[in-house]
């Protein structure tokens, strides 16, 4: 292998979709659970309910209420819906790397054709 090539491939590693998919996943699932602890253990003034605004997540996530049982429920969904976005991404990261990796390649070997 060339400096050019080991240089181009250190630059522009691979991400590991699964790793970032579940890395992801995990995120989302934390950060809603905790969104979802942190209003029930607040609690509402009197004569309001608990999360209103978080609430609403149930028209889009069937189940999903601002209660223990719902947090478990939306940290389920927002995993699936997190991992599924990190894999789309990493995919597509590796992908327009890839693309950009044959892209300069094919460009150094067009100048270094004229040159001759």
């Amino acid at each position: 292998m060339n400096a050019d090539k080991a240089v181009l491939m250190a630059g522009f590693a691979r991400l590991d979709v699964v790793a970032l998919a579940v890395a992801m996943g995990t995120v989302c699932a934390i950060g809603l659970f905790l969104m979802t602890a942190t209003l029930l253990i607040k609690g509402a003034p009197p004569g309001m309910s608990v999360g209103t605004h978080l609430g609403l997540l149930g028209i889009y996530l069937p189940g999903y209420n601002v209660s223990w049982g719902g947090s478990v429920i939306g940290a389920i969904y927002a995993w699936i819906i997190g991992a599924l976005i990190g894999f789309v991404w990493g995919v597509l990261w590796n992908l327009t790397h890839y693309l950009y990796i044959i892209l300069v390649v094919v460009r150094a070997h067009w100048w270094r054709m004229m040159g001759d």
